[in-house]
C-alpha cells in the first residue's frame, strides 16, 4: 500500500507539528508563545485503495517567543482490500519551528521548520515508511482583516540506505483562510509534493475545504473534506478534531 509520507530535519532542536489551524494541514509562521501548551487531536478517515482510520495526538510547547517543539502520535486502523486488517501505532514525528519575521507591516511573516520522523511504525503492516525521514520547510502567512494567506515550500530527505535510492521531493502546499464571524473560519488548501523523477500523477497532490469553530478562546472544533489531485493520493479524506490551549 501507498507508505505515509514523511516529515523533516533537524538542527539544533528537534520539533512538533503546528499547524495553520486545523483542517488544514499545512504550517502558518506563528508559534505557540512562551509556557503556553497547545494540544490537537484528530480523528481521519481514509478512503483509497485500501480504506484507513487514523487518531492522532499533537503536543506544542512554546519554548521561546520564536520558537516552539512539539511530538505528534498517530495511531492507525487499515481495512486492507488484498491483505489482512491491521492495526497500531504509526511513525511518531517530533518538529521545531523559528519565526524569524513577524508583526511586519509590509514584510510577510517568516519561519523555518525542521522536522524528524521515525520508523517505529510497523512497515510490514502499512503502518509506517520502515526508514526514517527528515524535511526543511519554509512558511509563509500574511493576514489581512478577514483574510489570511499560507504558503508553504520544503524539502524531504526520504533516502533509503539499504537499496540506496533516492527518494527525495519537494514540498509545497498553499492555503486560505476567511473570518465570516468572531467564531467561524472558513478554510482552503492545496499541498502536495514533487520527486523530479516521477511523473505528476505519481506524486502527491491533494486539495481541502473546510471550517474551524472556535468554542472559546482556548478551544476550536473543526471539520474538512479533502480529495485527490494526482492519482497517488487517496479519492477522499474527512478529518475533524479538537485544539485545546493552555
Amino acid at each position: 500500500m501507498r507508505r505515509i509520507a514523511g516529515l523533516v530535519v533537524c538542527l539544533l532542536v528537534f520539533p512538533v507539528l503546528a499547524f495553520a489551524a486545523r483542517p488544514l494541514s499545512i504550517d502558518d509562521a506563528g508559534t505557540v508563545e512562551r509556557g503556553n501548551v497547545e494540544v490537537e487531536f484528530g480523528v481521519e478517515y481514509v478512503k483509497g485503495f485500501d480504506k484507513e482510520v487514523g487518531i492522532s495526538l499533537a503536543v506544542t510547547a512554546g519554548l521561546f517567543s520564536s520558537l516552539d517543539f512539539g511530538v505528534e502520535v498517530p495511531y492507525t486502523f487499515i481495512n486492507a482490500k488484498e491483505a489482512k486488517n491491521s492495526d497500531g501505532f504509526s511513525d511518531v514525528s517530533i518538529s521545531t519551528k523559528f519565526t524569524f519575521i513577524k508583526d511586519s507591516k509590509t514584510l510577510p511573516d517568516c519561519a523555518i521548520g525542521f522536522s524528524y520522523k521515525t520508523d517505529s511504525g510497523n512497515d510490514g503492516k502499512g503502518l509506517g515508511t520502515g526508514k526514517p525521514e527528515y524535511s526543511i520547510n519554509s512558511i509563509f502567512s500574511k493576514a489581512w482583516k478577514s483574510l489570511a494567506t499560507y504558503l508553504n515550500l520544503g524539502y524531504a530527505f526520504r533516502e533509503d540506505f539499504a537499496n540506496m535510492d533516492n527518494e527525495d521531493a519537494l514540498t509545497y502546499g498553499v492555503a486560505v483562510e476567511y473570518s465570516l464571524n468572531d467564531n467561524v473560519n472558513l478554510v482552503a488548501e492545496v499541498s502536495g509534493e514533487t520527486a523530479l523523477k516521477r511523473k505528476f500523477n505519481d506524486n502527491s497532490c491533494s486539495a481541502l475545504v473546510g471550517f474551524n469553530y472556535s468554542l472559546s478562546d482556548n478551544v476550536i472544533l473543526d471539520i474538512g473534506v479533502g480529495t485527490a489531485i494526482s492519482r497517488a493520493d487517496p479519492d477522499l479524506k474527512v478529518t475533524s478534531g479538537v485544539t485545546i490551549s493552555f
